[in-house]
């Protein structure tokens, strides 16, 4: 009789799901999770051992050692999150590059970047964000001007994840500032060695999150060659929305992936604490929230997985990763809370992980877009898709 995970996933991708879980445990994850936190180390080696055993890159296309699936990809990202949080933001930010380049890059792009990424010798960041453009995307002000066949680059970018440690940059800018950012825009592979690129600071996020930095970068007059543009001129606008689709369902995974230990901790803990002569697990103001969480949870991770079959059947899925990032970051942080809760006392200290959960789950509202953004991508689609259906278009 086939368990639940087998009618989620194929045979293939729960063996790919099994095969990750045991070299994570194999290698003590949790362990080396537990060193970073307390030496606050970014865990290069630890990511290279991943790309070395085969895990790293599954979204790739076959002839690229992928499995040219972005499920496998989500897969990946929730197992990451749950077995070794640092571990997962290095990666994520790496995934959204390499499934970038792997979707538009030239064949020599690919060559050169791919096979590294996948090895896990070269790790990612996304340079969109910038001091006067967060969520307003289309108000970027970095330009690149095109000058004897290579484009030279100037601007900021702020909350760079992992910006000042990565070798793969994909930077948007402005390419033909008198018409709409919309048909202006174009992204550009940089590598931080280029003349001109400068790390302006790292910052540290909620109290110090370990193993990874939020950057503040700055390019003056950087020139990069002709060939590095990503896809063709000006298209930087539909890569970027196209990325954040998949940047936000990976998000979503590696969230759920985050809060599964944390929802266990609070299962295991209600049931091993006695209070008034019984365990607490058997008051109803203790198991109805952990109905809740696990209720959430659950609904998230399925969402997250139903986006990833959009996107690899080849569908817009900009509001089915919008909902995914939504209620991912929103169960983590439910379960977050009521966890601490639940522990009492004990779940405000660093004896247990709760608390520490609890800060990553108020910090994830935000990146990949902030909630608020979120529901004003879905709301927008939901009414575009009414609007379709009474005009019979649909």
């Amino acid at each position: 009789m086939k368990n639940k995970e087998e009618i989620l996933l194929s045979a293939d991708e729960n063996k790919f799901r099994a095969e990750l879980r045991d070299f994570l445990v194999r290698e003590d994850a949790k362990k080396i999770e537990q060193e970073i936190y307390e030496r606050d180390f970014y865990p290069r080696e630890f990511y290279e051992k991943t790309g070395e055993e085969g895990f790293l890159a599954p979204v790739l296309p076959i002839e690229y050692g992928g499995r040219g699936k972005l499920v496998y990809e989500a897969i990946l990202a929730e197992e990451l999150g749950a077995a070794c949080v640092p571990l997962a933001w290095i990666h994520s930010t790496s995934s959204y590059v390499y499934a970038t380049i792997a979707r538009y890059g030239s064949e020599e792009q690919k060559k050169r970047y791919l096979p590294a990424m996948k090895r896990g010798a070269k790790i990612g960041a996304i340079a969109i964000t910038e001091p006067r453009a967060g969520s307003d995307v289309m108000r970027i002000e970095t330009r690149a001007e095109r000058k004897d066949g290579a484009y030279v680059i100037s601007g900021e970018k702020r909350n760079i994840t992992n910006g000042s440690q990565a070798d793969v940059l994909l930077v948007w800018a402005i390419t033909n500032p008198e018409v709409d950012p919309a048909v202006g825009m174009s992204v550009f592979i940089v590598e931080p060695g280029a003349e001109g690129f400068e790390v302006v600071e790292d910052y540290k996020l909620l109290g110090g999150f370990p193993g990874t930095v939020n950057s503040h970068l700055r390019v003056d007059a950087m020139s990069v060659p002709e060939e590095n543009i990503l896809g063709r001129p000006n298209e930087g606008a539909k890569i970027m929305f196209d990325e954040l689709s998949v940047e936000r369902a990976l998000y979503a995974a590696m969230l759920v992936g985050e809060a599964r230990p944390v929802l266990e901790l609070a299962v295991g803990y209600s049931m091993e604490r006695e209070q008034f002569g019984t365990s607490i697990s058997r008051f109803e103001g203790i198991s109805f929230k952990i109905a809740d969480m696990a209720t959430r949870l659950e609904a998230a991770k399925l969402m997250v997985y139903h986006t990833a079959r959009l996107i690899d059947a080849g569908f817009d899925a900009e509001k089915e990763s919008a909902m995914s990032k939504l209620l991912a970051s929103e169960a983590f942080y439910e379960v977050a809370h009521n966890t601490v809760q639940i522990l009492g006392g004990r779940g405000l200290s660093d004896e247990y992980p709760a608390e520490w959960a609890f800060r990553m789950a108020r910090l994830s509202m935000i990146p990949a877009g902030t909630n608020e953004i979120m529901r004003f991508i879905v709301q927008r689609e939901v009414y575009k898709e009414h609007k379709r259906r009474r005009e019979g278009r649909e």
